[in-house]
């Protein structure tokens, strides 16, 4: 199973809005004898060879969903997604186990199934959305389920991310928010919101520098991210569209039409003014979801 990595929030759209980009980790399962687990890439040095890795906890919760007992299964994973770095490397793992575990052991479930399994697992569902289905997403977990809605994005937009050398928990991104926040940071937020998917189905990608900035989040969450603010605003005067923490950090992502290379080098040298060591990459935006190939 391929997943593509995701970009979350998109500035104002906290825990709702959610976009899937080309840059993919493999997912292979088999049934074996034993368990066993062999990764490649990212965290090949620190990610964990027993039940608990995530894709075979997401693999179980599947088969929990089918009604079924999960056999001993042989991991291989190719991961290409920075851990931790706010680029849904948790979210990849998950959709890789549901997706992989649904079609080897003929689960049977539906894509809204196995959202509903992936957003469980996750705790929410703005990561694993775009991860499953590809596109844009628009999330809202209800009483009832997650509610979805996949858009396409206007042709000609693609994503330049500086991914710094540290990681950003998202235990600790959420731990830095406020109980309350005022109701004029709601509204400021609710606006744009609904302005950046505007902006992404429309083409008007002028409108993604107004409409990508925040005030629920990445306020309270600079602290964790040092040149944040100052790597988002070099972006937007490099020439990008738009700019905001990834997720919940540490990556900051902007959009630009074009190959991006001012925008990545300016990105990469705030971050070094404020300390931090960053690489950046030009991703394309994936209208595809997580696929079995092979």
């Amino acid at each position: 199973v391929q997943v593509p990595a995701t970009t979350a929030n998109l500035g104002p759209g906290y825990d709702c809005l959610g976009l899937a980009l080309g840059l993919h980790n493999e997912v292979t399962l088999t049934q074996a004898d034993a368990l066993s687990v062999q990764i490649e890439g990212e965290g090949a040095d620190t990610l964990a060879r027993d039940g608990s890795h995530l894709v075979l906890v997401a693999a179980a919760a599947a088969c929990a969903a089918a009604g079924r007992e999960p056999p001993p299964l042989a991991l291989r994973q190719v991961n290409r997604i920075p851990l931790a770095r706010g680029l849904g490397s948790s979210s990849a793992a998950i959709v890789g186990g549901i997706v992989g575990a649904n079609e080897l052991l003929g689960l049977g479930l539906s894509a809204r199934q196995m959202l509903e399994v992936a957003a469980a697992v996750e705790g929410h569902p703005d990561n694993v959305a775009p991860a499953l289905l590809g596109g844009l997403t628009v999330c809202c977990a209800t009483e009832g389920g997650v509610l979805v809605e996949r858009l396409e994005v206007a042709p000609g937009l693609s994503c330049v991310v500086a991914v710094p050398d540290f990681e950003v928990a998202t235990h600790q991104a959420r731990g830095a928010l406020p109980d309350i926040v005022p109701h004029a940071d709601a509204v400021f937020n609710l606006c744009r919101s609904g302005l950046v998917v505007a902006a992404l189905v429309s083409g008007d990608f002028a409108l993604l520098g107004e409409a990508m900035r925040d005030r629920l989040h990445q306020p309270y969450r600079a602290r964790l991210v040092p040149g944040m603010d100052e790597t988002i605003a070099a972006a937007l005067g490099a020439g990008a569209h738009g700019a905001a923490l990834s997720g919940s950090g540490s990556t900051v992502a902007a959009f630009v039409t074009g190959g991006g290379e001012e925008v990545g080098a300016a990105m990469v040298k705030a971050f070094a003014q404020a300390g931090t060591t960053a690489v950046a990459r030009a991703l394309p935006l994936s209208a595809e979801g997580a696929r079995v190939v092979g």
